[in-house]
């Protein structure tokens, strides 16, 4: 499995995701993925069968597992962080960003200047 940057790393841990959960494994892998320039979208047919296949695990079990990273990280993350990055791209009945609006979202502060920096 190749090494995730550790700037995905600081960026996931500053919005409050958990490392122990493995959709914050899968959620780092796949924005790597994206950063080297493979095609995820739409990710149910490239990015949540790619990762399905290097983790060794169901397709469905890949989506699930991003959701409840997403999910543990707006309850437990840092409220002000997480909506200065993501608030125009809430979901209005859950409160918290899809999968796909999270990592379009992630793809597009980490292609920022404050962030390209980092290692």
């Amino acid at each position: 499995m190749a090494q995730i940057p550790s700037r995905i790393k600081l960026y996931l841990l500053k919005l409050g995701f958990q490392p122990n959960l493995k959709g914050y494994r899968l959620l780092a892998r796949l924005i790597a993925i994206a950063e080297e320039g493979e095609e995820i979208m739409p990710l149910k047919y490239h990015g949540y069968k790619r990762l399905a296949e290097e983790f060794g695990v169901g397709e469905a079990s890949v989506e699930k597992d991003i959701q409840n990273a997403i999910s543990a990280a707006w309850l437990r993350g840092n409220v002000d962080v997480l909506y200065g990055e993501f608030g125009e791209t809430l979901d209005e009945d859950k409160g918290k960003p899809t999968n796909k609006q999270f990592l379009l979202t992630a793809l597009e502060r980490l292609s920022s200047e404050r962030y390209a920096k980092l290692p």
